[in-house]
Parts: C-alpha cells; sequence; structure tokens
C-alpha cells in the first residue's frame, strides 16, 4: 500500500484543479472589472452620479438574484449545470456591455450581466464545499486561487493595457466566454430535493444565529464601501502618489491569499464566530488608523490587515454557514449569505460612502468605519454556529 501514497496525496490536488480554475478565471475577470471598468465608463462621457447607478445595479440585483438561482440548484440537486447557464448568461451578456455606449444602453445590458453573475460565488462556493466534505480538502486552499488570478490579472492588465480603452471590457470578455467549457468539468454531487419550498432559504432568518451573523457581515461590508469606493480618491486628496494605492491594494491581496493558504492551521483551535469577530475587530483597527494617518507609510502599513478584512471574513462565514446550514440547503444558505452581506450591505454601503465623503471627508469617513466594525464584531460574537440539524432547521426549512 505505500507504494501508492504518492498518488494518493496528489488526487485532492487533481479533484481541485476544476474548481479552482473557475475560481481563478472567473476572479481574473473581476480583477479588470472592479478596477478600471470605473474609468472606462467615465471615458464614454457619463457623469460621476451615472457611473455610480451603473455601479450600483450589481449589489441592488444582489438582493434577489442568488435567491432564485440558489433555489433552483438545491431543487434540482445539478448546481454545476445552473452555474454552467449562468457563465453561458453572463458572456452573452457582458458581450452587450462591450458594445453599448449610452447610459440607457448601458443600464440595461449591466443590469442583465448582474442578474448572472452576482450568483456565481455562491454557487462555486456551494460546490466546493461539496468537494470539501467529500475528499476532506480545505475551503480556503481551493478559493485561495480566485484571489491569485485577481492579482495576476489587476497587475498584467495594470503593466500592459493601453489606458481605459475598449481593452477593458474585450480581455473580461474573453475570460468569462472561457468560463463556459470549463463549467463542463465541474460535477454534481447532491441529489436533488423535489419538496423543497420556495421560501426555504429565507426561512433560514427565523434562527437568531442566522440573523446575528448576518447583520454583522453587512454591517462589516458597508464598513468596508469606503476603502472600495473612496480610497483612491482620498489618497489623490492627500496629494500622495497613485503608487500608494497600487501598493496597498497589492499587499491587502497578497495578505489575503496568505491568510486563505495558511487559514485551517491558524484557526484550528478557534469556532468561525470567533474568528470573525477577531477579523472585524482588526479591521475597525485598521479603518482607525486610515482616519488617522496621512502618509503614505501609514497607508501601506495597515494594508496587510486586509487579510483579516476580506480573507479570514470570508473563509470563516463560509465556515460557520456550513455548521448552521443543512446540507439540502447548502446553496440557498450561500445565496442569502451574499444577498444580505453583498447586496444589502453593498448597496446601502456604495450609495452613502461617497456621499459621506463630500460631507464627512476621507479621515472621518473612516472613522465611521471603524464604529461599524465595533458593531459588526458585537454582532456577530452573538451568533452560534451549532450544528444545524441539532437547532431542527432542516425539517423546519423544507415543505
Amino acid at each position: 500500500m505505500s507504494r501508492f501514497k504518492p498518488f494518493m496525496s496528489l488526487a485532492p490536488g487533481a479533484r481541485r484543479l476544476p474548481l479552482a480554475g473557475f475560481y481563478f478565471l472567473y476572479f481574473a475577470s473581476v480583477g479588470i472589472i472592479l478596477p478600471f471598468l470605473p474609468a472606462y465608463l467615465r471615458s464614454l462621457s457619463l457623469s460621476a452620479t451615472q457611473v455610480g447607478v451603473l455601479l450600483g445595479l450589481s449589489p441592488a440585483i444582489s438582493l434577489l438574484a442568488p435567491h432564485l438561482w440558489g433555489h433552483i440548484a438545491d431543487r434540482t440537486g445539478r448546481a454545476a449545470r445552473v452555474l454552467t447557464a449562468l457563465t453561458l448568461g453572463a458572456a452573452l451578456a457582458f458581450s452587450l456591455v462591450a458594445t453599448s455606449r449610452t447610459f440607457p444602453a448601458l443600464v440595461a445590458t449591466m443590469a442583465l450581466y448582474a442578474c448572472f453573475a452576482s450568483s456565481f460565488t455562491p454557487l462555486m462556493d456551494t460546490l466546493t464545499l461539496h468537494h470539501v466534505a467529500r475528499t476532506g480538502d480545505s475551503f480556503a486552499r481551493v478559493r485561495l486561487f480566485g484571489s491569485v488570478g485577481f492579482i495576476v490579472s489587476t497587475v498584467l492588465f495594470g503593466l500592459f493595457a493601453p489606458g481605459v480603452g475598449p481593452a477593458v471590457v474585450r480581455v473580461p470578455l474573453l475570460l468569462l466566454s472561457a468560463l463556459v467549457p470549463w463549467s463542463l468539468l465541474l460535477k454534481d454531487t447532491t441529489a436533488p430535493d423535489r419538496g423543497l419550498h420556495p421560501l426555504a432559504g429565507l426561512r433560514l432568518l427565523r434562527h437568531a444565529d442566522m440573523r446575528w451573523l448576518l447583520a454583522g457581515t453587512c454591517l462589516h461590508w458597508m464598513a468596508c464601501a469606503p476603502f472600495h469606493g473612496t480610497f483612491s480618491i482620498h489618497v489623490m486628496e492627500l496629494g500622495l502618489s497613485t503608487t500608494v494605492v497600487g501598493l496597498v491594494a497589492g499587499l491587502g491581496v497578497l495578505a489575503e491569499v496568505g491568510v486563505m493558504a495558511f487559514y485551517p492551521r491558524l484557526t484550528e483551535a478557534r469556532t468561525p464566530r470567533q474568528v470573525l469577530t477577531f477579523a472585524f475587530a482588526a479591521s475597525a483597527v485598521r479603518w482607525g488608523g486610515m482616519a488617522l494617518t496621512s502618509t503614505a507609510g501609514g497607508l501601506v502599513a495597515l494594508a496587510p490587515l486586509h487579510g483579516l478584512t476580506f480573507g479570514a471574513f470570508y473563509v470563516a462565514s463560509v465556515a460557520f454557514l456550513t455548521r448552521r446550514v443543512p446540507p439540502e440547503l447548502r446553496a440557498s444558505g450561500q445565496a442569502l449569505f451574499a444577498a444580505v452581506t453583498f447586496g444589502l450591505g453593498g448597496l446601502v454601503g456604495y450609495m452613502s460612502s461617497g456621499a459621506g465623503y463630500d460631507w464627512l471627508g476621507g479621515h472621518r469617513l473612516f472613522a465611521v468605519a471603524a464604529v461599524l466594525e465595533v458593531a459588526a464584531a458585537v454582532f456577530v460574537s452573538r451568533a452560534v454556529s451549532a450544528p444545524a440539524r441539532e437547532q431542527g432547521l432542516s425539517t423546519e426549512a423544507t415543505g
């Protein structure tokens, strides 16, 4: 038997490849869309308010679309094939974004794109969790390939792209198109649940611990909005170089990859609730530090805390849901998390951070974010990630 051990040790990595590749390709597209699309939209002679409306479409649609696709995935047991349909729809919709030039056309095409793309992550995380349960692999070590894809695409595009021209939409379109055949490598591993109630995912909110968790993660994402939406403006108004923006972003995502890579070892004696509480407290320190510093060195020194702000937060949230949500509702649970955290939290956060920056300025806005993180830490500390079946969620959520 010993001569087979090397092969067996490689098997998990080989089985991880379809999942890792999907994360890499999708977040490589996000690595271009997220930082460069706003400038591209501005180049089409749109106003800053119009650009803000377009960027707010995705979190608004995230309030509804993931519930629909998550329910279909749970009910049919075909999460992988639902994801294939989503990748095809997203690629076709983004091809329309790439050819749109007017504000009304962009509203329609970007809303259509968000109807598909907003559900990628919940379904991908669901498939990964089934893979982890079957093979004993680590969710964090699969998910980190998404962060690697983001870093690679952002850096390479920034180095080689000629400004913010058509390449900003053409390259992501190629990556999204590549996801369609790649998604066929993904396998379904669960049986369909024909008796699943359409509101089964929403019924998870009947339980106090889920409400505490989602209240905390929603507040956390709202607190992150000033960084995601106004950090580059803040840096410019401090009279600092754009290099600071790149250094902070690069160091932050590198720290995120490191946390995900070592997450199983770092947290083996910690519960997801404890990790989340610590991550939100560390984020409060990060935003509080940004409220007090005006130097490049200070901003760069705070950047590695992004490993906790996003890396630890995301993986611990998924770990909490894994314990708390029954397997037959896994996609619905992930969709609910995405809708409340990134949909509601993102929508309120992005809408308020712009106005808040004009009213308070960068330093005071980050101080407000620090206070929100303290509240998020308090909320999530009230949540108890007891096993779902011990809490009776499975029988109450189906019907």
